[in-house]
């Protein structure tokens, strides 16, 4: 760490010891339960209880919408009764989903742009966000982070930017406009990587379609100019990372990548690291469940479902059983050796699942391992599924493509009775996020 680097992680911990040593404390519970290996499922189980209780009990007592609900809080488990809701609800409820126990003017508003579902607007208290200061600090610490070094956000800043300069500089945070991704657009990019790194190297994070243009250049051009970055890790969020990104990636930088499950509303939700695209849960901070479509009930084990999250500590806007909108199942992984629950088969948002001719859930993986085939004629794709037996694939050449092998390797992913047209385009546009949509479903829902 640099100079700079150490008066800024040291200026952190002074201000958080001023304010109560919130984060600190909250960061060693992270470490307790997510970096202790020691730690036992009854202990977890125990965990759990308590603070889902505590929740319950503060959401009856102070929440208008859930006022009615005190009675459950006589049953052993009163969360398996408790209604399920998402974005619609709270956002229909409007202020009797928020507790009464805060002024309004005292929250924090957390806004998520619904560039793939409904956007609404989220309330946290105060404490609920040094949680989630200290899930910063925990997840991406497992790349190597401190508090002070540099990060590198590729992002969309074509719209208002969340943090101020000042805050910018406070936290060490560069952004880096990720709209151009051509050739030109990426070369300029390394550039400004090596130069922001150069003194006490630098984190990435990024959307997983950035990462693809990197990965795009990098085959094209080859990883000279990469191998003059310091980077030390690199975190892709918010799509599905695929295997050959991460590969081409970490060879390139020398890094370790690892793939984060995450959003605006709640937090850190998990992150991979031993498997790809296999969340370890957050337990320290949220109760995960894994229900099936057509009930409120748990989805069996490697059964896909929908992920609904209960936060344990927003007790502004408790987000109890909150239906994420994303897709997963329950699989083991073996941490450390050992056993643990993680959020396998990730699908990415429900809105987005996709179905082969007879109705089953394809897991999106399927497409990105078959299109990996055509990296070296397919700059950009994007498949749509149009109707039960009717799909569309987007794709944005860089050479001739045998339409003809594409479509016979996608009927044997979704059906040998699917209808597929093959359209060439000369862009697959970004949202104004920043993302870019790789699987999509337009179905009439």
């Amino acid at each position: 760490m640099t100079l700079l680097e150490i008066l800024r992680n040291k200026a952190f911990w002074a201000i958080d010891r001023y304010r109560g040593g919130k984060i600190s404390k909250y960061f060693k519970l992270l470490k307790h339960i997510e970096g202790n290996n020691s730690v036992s499922g009854d202990e977890i189980l125990s965990y759990h209880k308590e603070k889902i209780r505590e929740l319950l009990t503060h959401c009856v007592q102070t929440v208008p919408a859930y006022n009615r609900l005190a009675p459950l809080l006589e049953q052993e488990n009163p969360l398996t009764q408790w209604p399920v809701i998402n974005k619609m609800t709270l956002k229909n409820g409007g202020d009797r989903y928020l507790s009464d126990a805060f002024k309004h003017e005292s929250l924090i508003p957390m806004a998520t742009s619904g560039s793939t579902g409904t956007p609404f607007v989220n309330w946290q208290n105060h404490d609920k966000k040094r949680h989630v200061n200290a899930e910063v600090l925990f997840y991406n610490g497992e790349i190597g982070y401190e508090i002070g070094r540099k990060i590198i956000y590729f992002r969309s800043v074509a719209n208002e930017v969340k943090k101020s300069r000042l805050q910018q500089f406070m936290q060490n945070i560069s952004l880096i406009d990720c709209r151009d991704l051509s050739d030109d657009g990426i070369r300029t990019k390394i550039r400004q990587i090596r130069k922001l790194s150069k003194n006490g190297g630098a984190m990435i994070l990024s959307y997983a379609s950035t990462l693809d243009a990197f990965c795009r250049y990098f085959e094209k051009h080859g990883t000279k100019e990469a191998c003059e970055c310091n980077v030390y890790g690199i975190i892709s969020g918010s799509e599905m990372l695929k295997d050959s990104t991460r590969e081409i990636l970490s060879e390139a930088f020398n890094c370790k990548v690892l793939s984060r499950y995450a959003n605006e509303e709640n937090g850190f939700i998990g992150q991979d690291g031993i498997e790809n695209n296999v969340f370890i849960p957050n337990r320290a901070n949220y109760y995960i469940e894994i229900l099936k479509f057509d009930s409120d009930k748990p989805a069996s084990q490697g059964e896909i479902g929908r992920i609904v999250i209960t936060d344990l500590y927003n007790m502004a806007m408790p987000m109890v059983r909150y239906d994420t909108g994303d897709v997963g199942a329950w699989q083991n992984i073996s941490v450390k050796g050992t056993r643990r629950q993680a959020i396998g088969k990730f699908g990415g948002r429900r809105v987005d699942m996709i179905f082969d001719t007879k109705g089953n859930i394809i897991s999106p993986h399927s497409i990105t391992n078959f299109m990996w085939r055509f990296n070296n004629t397919i700059k950009q794709y994007q498949f749509i599924q149009q109707d039960k037996a009717a799909y569309r694939i987007r794709v944005n050449l860089s050479g001739k493509c045998d339409h003809e092998l594409l479509v016979s390797g996608i009927k044997n992913i979704v059906g040998t009775d699917a209808g597929i047209t093959v359209e060439e385009c000369n862009e697959i546009p970004v949202l104004a996020s920043g993302k870019r949509r790789y699987i999509v479903n337009s179905m009439n829902k």
